[in-house]
């Protein structure tokens, strides 16, 4: 059909306005559908996103704490407190708990304490630190089901699991690493929650009917207990390494998986290498910054390094015992291992072929898994001198000297781990069940 010049005219400006309507539109689905957030591929927050602090398990800090840090609130959780808190870019706090009725995940906000929001969900969640994004979006492992939430803790997916999900890592951007109790890997697409790579499982005795299946071997690392720690990842190697225990085993050992694409974009998770620590492993691996090096720690109580590549025993160090399993490890090499409750503060160094200890506090009864930072400190929690109480404390890294000490109110047992936000917020909580944060004084007042 013909169109006149006036009718051309309109036409042109007809479309103008359609196409204003529509962007207007658009703009409101996209922000009904995002939480509010640009439509972007998913990352690590910034801060304390995960178990460990990172994909590494590595407990170490970059962002420098205030001069004038200071407790600013105090919340109790309902119930025993056994997973490390997360912290995200906002600062706001993830916590879980054994509460025998009323929330067991809790997200806090940074300013009061008060809740963003709270969930009640199914047993093996307490054993579980949140993985957080850089949109304050959650994730978490219950029972059966690993769920990814929004900011205001809507359920955005649900994936059915073999098990109890351990703490999730961040594999690559939008792609995240979920291990279970009983041996099951999955690779999930954070936004679509499609699996970007085949899921695997490792152990022929994986009960889907049974989900608890093992699960009460795993606080002691024993044989029924496939996967009983947070997997370590390398995102820029891709690939993880596990405490694994293979079925009918006599020691459980570090399993290195990788899970880089193949020359047609696709995804397999696939073992690298195994390697049969003697006497078996005990608790999670941890990532040196580099990715070159996995350490962890045996049932003989050493220390014991592994080549990342190979999976060769670099050095093995008789830490007297395994304690907590867990450690702190700077991107210099510095390491301070966790011991049994109220073990001297230790800070060894890794030297290559060997780890030797730059000093030792023996005046100090450490009852936390300890940071290390970037301003050559150390946070730790240890129990006051003659007393039940708890304080957070800091010592330098370069002779051990203490720096400042800062009492945790009605505190008593022992700490889950000292966290450490974007800003230099500390937030930790101790295992009855109370969560501390502590800011700079000048926000607080």
């Amino acid at each position: 059909m013909a169109v006149s010049g006036r009718g051309r005219e309109v036409s042109r400006r007809v479309p103008t306005s359609v196409a204003a309507i529509v962007v207007t539109v658009l703009a409101v689905v996209v922000s009904a559908c995002s939480d509010g957030h640009i439509d972007v591929r998913s990352v690590a927050s910034a801060g304390w996103s995960s178990y460990g602090g990172n994909a590494a398990n590595s407990n170490f800090a970059y962002p420098a704490v205030p001069d004038d840090l200071a407790l600013s609130w105090t919340r109790p959780t309902g119930g025993p407190v056994t997973a490390p808190v997360t912290l995200s870019n906002q600062a706001n706090v993830g916590v879980t708990s054994s509460a025998a009725s009323g929330c067991n995940v809790l997200v806090l906000d940074a300013r009061n304490g008060r809740k963003n929001f709270c969930k009640r969900m199914r047993a093996g969640v307490e054993v579980n630190s949140l993985l957080v994004d850089q949109f304050d979006q959650p994730s978490i492992g219950e029972e059966t089901t690993f769920l990814a939430f929004n900011a205001g803790g809507a359920i955005r997916w649900r994936m059915p699991v073999v098990g109890v999900p351990l703490s999730a890592k961040f594999a690559a951007p939008s792609e995240v690493l979920v291990t279970t109790t009983q041996g099951q890997l999955l690779l999930i697409n954070t936004q679509t929650d499609n699996f970007t790579a085949p899921e695997v499982r490792l152990r022929a005795d994986a009960s889907p009917d049974d989900p608890m299946y093992g699960f009460g071997d795993c606080v002691t690392n024993g044989p029924r207990c496939a996967i009983p720690a947070p997997a370590a990842v390398d995102a820029d190697h891709e690939r993880f390494f596990l405490n694994f225990w293979p079925q009918g085993a006599i020691a459980s050992q570090i399993r290195g998986m990788g899970y880089a694409k193949d020359a047609d974009g696709a995804r397999t998770i696939h073992e690298i290498w195994h390697a049969d620590v003697p006497g078996g492993v005990v608790g999670p691996p941890t990532l040196s910054a580099d990715g070159s090096t996995v350490y962890t720690f045996s049932r003989l109580g050493q220390i014991v390094a592994l080549d990342a590549a190979t999976g060769k025993t670099r050095w093995t160090h008789d830490n007297g015992g395994y304690g907590f399993a867990t450690m702190s490890v700077s991107p210099d090499g510095l390491i301070i291992p966790t011991g049994v409750l109220g073990a001297p503060l230790t800070l060894l160094r890794d030297k290559g072929d060997h780890a030797e200890t730059v000093w030792q506090r023996t005046d100090l009864a450490v009852v936390s898994l300890s940071t290390l930072t970037d301003q050559k400190t150390a946070w730790t929690v240890v129990r006051d001198a003659g007393k039940d109480s708890l304080s957070l404390t800091e010592v330098s890294t370069d002779d051990g000297a203490t720096k400042r000490s800062l009492p945790l109110p009605e505190s008593v047992g022992f700490a889950t781990g000292v966290s450490v936000s974007p800003s230099g917020q500390i937030a930790t909580a101790t295992n009855i069940g109370k969560v501390y944060f502590f800011d700079s004084k000048a926000e607080i007042d």
